[in-house]
């Protein structure tokens, strides 16, 4: 496990966080030191990118004048705050601001990495990665499902007395995605939606 300090907040990278990208990166295929370096380049532009995605959400937090914790740990990350203190509005802005400062920097990295010193192949690779993952991310993340960023902020603006609508968006718009990537062969993301599909039925059911 990994702590360090950034802009005054405590950061935790979690052994799982290497174990996911390494995974995404390709690392039951690398089988020689081309491809593992490819994946290696992969986990540090994943680190990066979502370590500023939760440093958005952090950063707000402590605008707020709030405590907060960076984890990145399983398939990403998150930010802590005490809960039921942030109003609907803060509550959007916070989760806003994790995709909002990842896409800008994506599209910053896009148009600078011409001019950056670094040149290579494994430089090249870095950069790709970085830029594709932090624009993929952001995106993704800012579906209407929750607990990701997009169901986060559809609650805050429906308001908890809505909390059936946002959470059947969430089951609808999973199972489409999910159903897409499995007439494509996309397996991984297949399940992965399954699990956001089933997690928001299990909300639903709570809040009936």
């Amino acid at each position: 496990m990994i702590q360090f300090s950034l802009f005054g907040i405590p950061v935790r990278v979690e052994p799982w966080f290497w174990v996911t990208t390494a995974f995404l990166g390709g690392a039951l295929y690398a089988t020689n030191q081309e491809a593992m370096l490819e994946t290696a380049m992969f986990m540090l532009a994943a680190f990066v990118s979502v370590l500023i995605h939760e440093m958005g959400h952090a950063l707000m937090i402590k605008k707020f004048k709030l405590p907060t914790q960076v984890v990145l740990t399983f398939m990403g990350g998150y930010a802590t705050y005490p809960p039921g203190i942030l109003t609907r509005k803060r509550s959007f802005l916070v989760t806003l601001a994790g995709p909002a400062v990842q896409f800008a920097f994506g599209i910053g990295v896009l148009f600078l990495r011409d001019y950056l010193p670094a040149h290579g192949t494994q430089a090249n690779s870095f950069f790709f990665y970085l830029v594709w993952i932090s624009l993929v991310w952001a995106v993704f993340n800012c579906l209407p499902i929750y607990p990701m960023d997009g169901g986060q902020m559809l609650a805050a603006i429906l308001g908890p007395r809505r909390a059936k609508a946002v959470h059947m968006t969430g089951i609808i718009t999973a199972a489409a995605i999910g159903m897409l990537a499995l007439t494509s062969g996309q397996m991984f993301i297949a399940i992965f939606m399954g699990m956001f599909a089933y997690q928001n039925y299990q909300y639903y059911q709570q809040v009936r």
